[in-house]
């Protein structure tokens, strides 16, 4: 059966996407709150989801907290931020166990409902603010969090060239905000940010799992139906960003490391909003999603040139990236022999085995997200992100359906822009 969203926009400003799937033992329930992703709010919103997730209202000990949850056959709860294109997003979650396994009401469904209503809607507060201990406690995590980056080097090498090539798009900010604005937040002006995200944001509310349509729609209204909320209009997300430069952008970084960090930053001019999305992630995969692509193949197993080689594509602001683990001295050769597998895939020089390898280990993935009740909502929140929607089924249809012809169009589109290695301090410096 295809598994299909069925949409219903609320009184109170809000869409709502359930997807009737008996399958699952357990109910996915999920409130997402869309912003432009900017470096004005995404410190904020990173701290704020991890802040109301410490306790509610009702529940203000966050300790009280779990062990409530714990009582209701383990609901689970969490709250976080993601970034898709330029958008950024406050996602949270709450899984209940399927009604049908217990009394065959919808009593853990009421109460999910609840739960996912006070977590946003009704935090822990300390007078104005929001509970004290809980920001200082928060902060010094969300500081954590964005330095420890620094420990996971092929990490960092990854955020830093997007951060050059997007030096002058939203889509360089990090999901998490920057150190240097953590400082400055209070609980008092946590609060007031807090108020404004839940009146203003765009709310999308998912339920996935054993749940009818209007049985959710009508626990929706009972938990939200209260709430003031003036959403406001936010942009286009899958903004591509300027062409590429006729000579990519070469940055070296030097580091006290012990292996060479290699990340090539490209354009594809094609997005998850486009026809061709099906062939870029066919593209994807037989340059370098998988280990029987070209990267894997060429650069790392043939040439052993690599300590590891694979590509990844950002579905929305339609980039393309290729990561390297390689040896300091190895840097102008692994770039080259890197543009060689793309231009080989440009020139339509691919294998059949190549080709169905790849056609194989994307059914395999997209037939594994459907097993996923957040993945099949991620797949959703994708299309509404960018202004468009395609299910797992016509995904994979389309998957099966992309032809050589198709692979060579996209990659004759794909332009290097970025080329960002990451060595040690010592060696030759025109690397």
């Amino acid at each position: 059966m295809e598994e299909v969203f069925q949409v219903e926009r609320l009184p109170m400003g809000a869409n709502l996407h359930t997807m009737r799937a008996t399958k699952f033992k357990t109910n996915l329930l999920a409130a997402v709150l869309q912003s432009d992703l900017s470096v004005d709010e995404a410190t904020h919103n990173a701290l704020l989801g991890q802040v109301l997730r410490r306790g509610t209202r009702r529940w203000p000990e966050t300790a009280d907290f779990m062990r409530n949850l714990d009582d209701l056959y383990g609901t689970s709860v969490s709250a976080d931020v993601a970034k898709k294109g330029e958008r950024h997003l406050l996602v949270f979650a709450v899984g209940v166990v399927n009604d049908a396994y217990l009394d065959g009401g919808d009593a853990m469904l009421r109460r999910g409902f609840s739960i996912l209503r006070e977590l946003i809607c009704e935090p822990a507060m300390e007078g104005s603010g929001l509970r004290a201990d809980y920001v200082a406690q928060e902060k010094t995590n969300l500081r954590r969090r964005i330095e420890s980056i620094l420990d996971d080097k092929q990490a960092y090498a990854f955020r830093r060239c997007n951060e050059e090539m997007c030096r002058t798009e939203p889509y360089a900010v990090s999901k998490l905000g920057r150190v240097e604005d953590i400082d400055a937040i209070t609980p008092d002006s946590l609060a007031q940010w807090h108020a404004r995200a839940v009146r203003e944001y765009p709310m999308d509310i998912f339920v996935v799992g054993d749940v009818d349509h209007t049985r959710a729609a009508g626990l929706a209204l009972e938990a939200f139906g209260g709430s003031a909320r003036r959403p406001r209009p936010v942009g286009t997300a899958s903004t591509r960003g300027p062409a590429p430069s006729s000579k990519p952008r070469r940055i070296v970084e030097r580091m006290p490391v012990s292996q060479g960090h290699l990340v090539m930053g490209y354009r594809t001019g094609t997005t998850f909003a486009t026809s061709d999305f099906p062939a870029l992630l066919f593209t994807n995969g037989v340059f370098g999603g998988y280990t029987h692509s070209k990267l894997f193949q060429n650069v790392r197993e043939r040439a052993s040139l690599a300590y590891f080689a694979s590509s990844g594509i950002e579905q929305t602001k339609g980039l393309m990236w290729v990561n390297a683990g390689i040896d300091f001295d190895a840097f102008d050769t692994a770039v080259g022999i890197i543009e060689e597998q793309l231009d080989a895939v440009r020139g339509g020089a691919i294998t059949e085995s190549e080709m169905e390898n790849t056609r194989r280990g994307l059914i395999r993935d997209i037939e594994m997200m459907r097993d996923q009740p957040s993945s099949l909502m991620d797949l959703a929140l994708t299309g509404i992100v960018n202004g468009c929607s395609i299910t797992a089924e016509q995904l994979k249809q389309r998957v099966s359906q992309v032809s050589l012809e198709d692979v060579v169009r996209v990659a004759r589109g794909i332009q290097l822009d970025t080329v960002y290695f990451l060595r040690n301090e010592e060696g030759a410096r025109h690397a």
